[in-house]
């Protein structure tokens, strides 16, 4: 017996969202769900999480709201679902600093 997956709306959602991501110049295809994700430096510190976004960058605030960054998204290198992954180690972070 044979098992046909294409006309499964699950298929289709993942194929749209893999080509968006292709086509995208953007790393973040809806940027609106990085808001309270976890934000990664690139050497994998943990900076925060995602407060607010504005037009060109995303405010990170950390644990405790004890600092604040504004990260411009061109600093952002990926997001996968859980975890935004930057572009800058944790000592380049420091001049995004508020």
């Amino acid at each position: 017996m044979r098992t046909t997956t294409r006309n499964c709306p699950r298929n289709s959602f993942i194929i749209k969202s893999l080509y968006l991501k292709l086509m995208s110049d953007s790393p973040v295809v809806d940027w609106e769900a990085i808001v309270h994700k976890n934000v990664r430096s690139k050497d994998m510190a943990d900076v925060g999480n995602v407060d607010a976004l504005e037009t060109d960058a995303i405010v990170v605030i950390t644990e405790g709201a004890r600092g604040e960054f504004r990260i411009p998204k061109t600093q952002v290198e990926a997001f996968d679902g859980a975890e935004v992954f930057l572009k800058s180690n944790i000592a380049e972070l420091k001049k995004y600093k508020v």
